[in-house]
């Protein structure tokens, strides 16, 4: 053997002895055939990356599913917070109507003599269950009518006057009767006459009935819990536990959060991962809790999982070298299943590019080619929900926005308006002065609408020279003022179709629908809307119509 190899070249000369080196070696450890040094390499080529994998599964989703429990809590906070901040928002909305209203006002200048006031508490009461012992308090304290059967059942006092006087809202501290009953709170708002003078305030006596609903509905999984507290973190509202006080090292503990989960003990004993969120205009708070053995329950099924993997792997050696022919076909089969995904309508796909060679650059083309499919949907999407003319809502939004708006008002309980308007002599204008400046007009109108809308309102091209106007929470005297308000502005300005004209004046007619008086259907809200604007028309235009 030394006698040829002195006669090879010196790269070659080392190259063979280390194959001659190796083979011994090989045959030392019992790999003395292909067979068995392909399947070791298997082996090899296999466990070291499935342990690898595995672990790095395991860390990488157990942050995804702790991201996911912070997520889920802090939403579920923020929502019930919301929630919370809505409905007492609408209390003092109603109890705010209740001190305006002609019955109170009139009957409270006159000095509330007569049986007109009580009767009209009294009906409040029994029609709205929320509201108990309301009461009209004068500025010097006196009690003018009441529904309580005691009298000063309301801790009402001069700073609540004072408060009052300033046109503010006054809530009490929330509090509890004892352990079985209800919570109650007590409110008032001021009472203003006609000329503006302040004639004292209507206070009542809310109980917290009819927040829990609402809350269990939002209640962060079947073990979840959801407590609104009060500064001191005496529970005021508590679904799915019977929290009387939460200890004041974990309220502080989850108010340096700042929205962020927090582990601590119940005092019940239960470890709990929660979140808090305040609720707007008061110093209340909303904390959402899941036991922690069931937030944390799918983090030991993954690492049990990655366990059994790890363990099935060991024992499933023998099939390592199939395992290695996986490994050279996985990107093609990634990119496989990524264009399934595509072909089905999903282009939240980002297949990974790893490695080099025809392959890899494949992966990246397959990348560009779904960001580039990604961003045309997103633009389609855009255009479907905008006009392109105007900017406004399409007339799909449209239908969209009225369907849910339907739905709330009917689960609340309340009115909205809908405004169908229409540009009158539009198709004369147009034949007169041509298309470009027609559409100069709708552009101009559109303005108009947007800037006499409020924020909450939805103002939408309906078709042609029609639009339609979403009126949230509003009353048919408000609706026709926003109307007379858009009708005047768009007939004071006047439109120039061309350098030499003076300028031409244009006018709207306007119809006006209210839900649920004129129709409890998107469709029927239209078509009452369009009649009205069909009598507006009929009227000799430049008109409001309400609906009959």
């Amino acid at each position: 053997m030394n006698g040829p190899l002195r006669l090879l070249p010196s790269p070659e000369r080392l190259q063979a002895l280390w194959e001659t080196r190796a083979g011994r070696t090989l045959r030392m450890v019992g790999l003395d055939s292909v067979r068995t040094t392909i399947l070791t390499l298997a082996v090899l080529a296999t466990l070291i990356p499935a342990l690898a994998t595995s672990w790095i599964s395991y860390r990488q989703n157990r942050r995804a599913i702790e991201a996911k429990l912070n997520e889920q809590l802090a939403g579920s906070s923020a929502q019930a917070s919301r929630e919370v901040g809505l409905w007492l928002k609408e209390r003092l909305y109603d109890l705010r109507v209740f001190a305006a209203s002609y019955e109170v006002t009139e009957n409270v200048e006159r000095g509330g003599g007569s049986r007109r006031l009580p009767d009209y508490l009294t009906s409040i009461d029994e029609r709205f269950r929320d509201f108990d012992d309301l009461s009209v308090i004068a500025p010097d304290l006196r009690t003018v009518a009441t529904t309580a059967r005691r009298p000063n059942t309301l801790r009402v006092d001069a700073d609540w006057i004072r408060r009052a006087r300033e046109g503010e809202f006054v809530l009490g501290d929330p509090e509890r009767v004892d352990s079985a009953s209800a919570p109650t709170m007590e409110l008032a708002v001021p009472i203003v006459g006609a000329t503006g003078r302040f004639l004292g305030l209507l206070a009542a006596r809310l109980t917290f009935d009819g927040i829990g609903e609402p809350m269990r509905a939002l209640v962060a999984g079947p073990d979840g819990r959801l407590e609104l507290l009060r500064p001191d973190g005496r529970a005021i509202v508590s679904v799915g536990s019977d929290l009387v006080q939460l200890p004041e090292a974990d309220l502080r503990r989850l108010e340096a959060a700042d929205g962020a989960a927090v582990a601590y003990d119940a005092p019940d004993g239960v470890a709990l991962l929660g979140a808090m969120s305040r609720v707007t205009s008061t110093d209340w708070t909303v904390v959402a809790e899941i036991p922690a053995a069931t937030a944390f329950a799918d983090i030991r099924r993954l690492r049990n999982t990655t366990l059994l993997l790890v363990v099935v792997l060991l024992l499933v050696v023998g099939s390592l070298a199939y395992g290695l022919g996986l490994l050279i076909v996985l990107p093609l089969e990634r990119l496989s299943r990524a264009a399934d995904r595509v072909a089905g309508g999903d282009l939240d796909v980002d297949v990974p590019v790893s490695g080099g060679g025809e392959v890899s650059q494949l992966a990246e083309v397959f990348n560009q080619m779904v960001r580039r499919l990604r961003e045309g949907r997103a633009e389609l999407e855009r255009l479907s929900v905008t006009d392109e003319l105007t900017g406004l809502a399409s007339r799909r939004r449209l239908t969209s926005e009225l369907e849910r708006e339907v739905q709330r008002s009917d689960r609340h309980a309340h009115e909205f308006a809908v405004l169908m308007l229409d540009v009158d002599e539009f198709k004369q204008f147009n034949d007169t002065y041509g298309h470009p400046a027609g559409d100069a007009v709708l552009k101009r109108i559109a303005q108009i609408l947007s800037e006499s809308a409020r924020e909450v309102d939805t103002v939408a091209r309906y078709g042609g020279e029609e639009f339609v106007i979403i009126l949230p929470e509003t009353t048919a005297e408000g609706a026709e003022q926003i109307a007379e308000r858009i009708r005047a502005n768009a007939a004071s300005h006047r439109h120039a179709p061309g350098s030499g004209d003076t300028g031409v004046s244009i006018t709207v007619s306007i119809g006006c629908a209210l839900f649920p008086t004129h129709g409890r259907t998107p469709d029927e809200l239209v078509e009452a809307a369009d009649r009205a604007l069909y009598d507006a028309k009929q009227r000799g235009r430049n008109r409001v119509v309400t609906a009959g």
